[in-house]
């Protein structure tokens, strides 16, 4: 009788093999974006680029926002914890300041300050791509900072505030640097010195505006 062979590839691909397609895909759906801007970063020259078809881009993303969204995750998501639990403290001076130096680490990179030119240019034009961004940075990084100081509340660590609206603030003061040294067009990024500086100043900042009036005068961290 005779037996064929299995084909190499035949049959349906591998866990690996589909989590490195996709991961080619949003790599070259980030270098498009950042390179050429929003309008320009089609999806049919993504496709060429990620060696996919269109269709396979509206099989798993629905098509340009999807993908973008998808996109600008994987940006946020850059150098932030693992376990965002970890970054934990009860002490609210030190626990911000990590949250800080984290988010500071975040929005430095490259594909940060190109996506914010972006949203600069082409927010009006294109009220998908501000919103894409306004929904990464709440699921991403705003949604668990609030989550972390509603801990810190139930611990009875800090008095009753709105957590979104005091979150919403701390990720606002730590982006002001980017934001306008992209509208000066002098995106160049803080030193880490810089960075952790500010981190302190703005952990501090927000956090004696939280604690009891007995405990303002806590020493901040070394």
């Amino acid at each position: 009788m005779h037996q064929g062979k299995k084909r190499s590839g035949a049959g349906r691909p591998r866990a690996a093999e589909l989590q490195e397609r996709a991961e080619t895909l949003l790599q070259a759906a980030e270098q498009a974006l950042t390179e050429l801007g929003y309008e320009r970063a089609t999806l049919t020259l993504i496709a060429q680029r990620a060696s996919v078809s269109k269709k396979t881009i509206y099989a798993k993303y629905g098509g340009k926002p999807g993908l973008l969204r998808a996109v600008l995750d994987r940006i946020a998501d850059r150098h932030m914890a693992a376990d965002l639990r970890l970054l934990d403290r009860d002490d609210p001076v030190e626990g911000l300041y990590e949250w800080a130096r984290m988010i500071m680490r975040s929005t430095r990179t490259k594909a940060a300050h190109a996506v914010t030119a972006i949203s600069m240019r082409e927010g009006l034009r294109f009220p998908e791509f501000r919103d894409a961004m306004g929904e990464a940075r709440t699921a991403r990084q705003q949604a668990p900072l609030r989550a972390y100081l509603e801990r810190l509340q139930e611990r009875g660590l800090i008095r009753a505030i709105d957590c979104e609206e005091v979150a919403s603030m701390f990720l606002w003061l730590l982006s002001q640097d980017m934001v306008d040294a992209v509208s000066a067009g002098t995106a160049e990024p803080l030193t880490d010195e810089q960075a952790d500086a500010k981190a302190l100043r703005v952990a501090e900042l927000i956090a004696r505006g939280l604690m009891p009036v007995a405990d303002n005068a806590r020493p901040r961290p070394g």
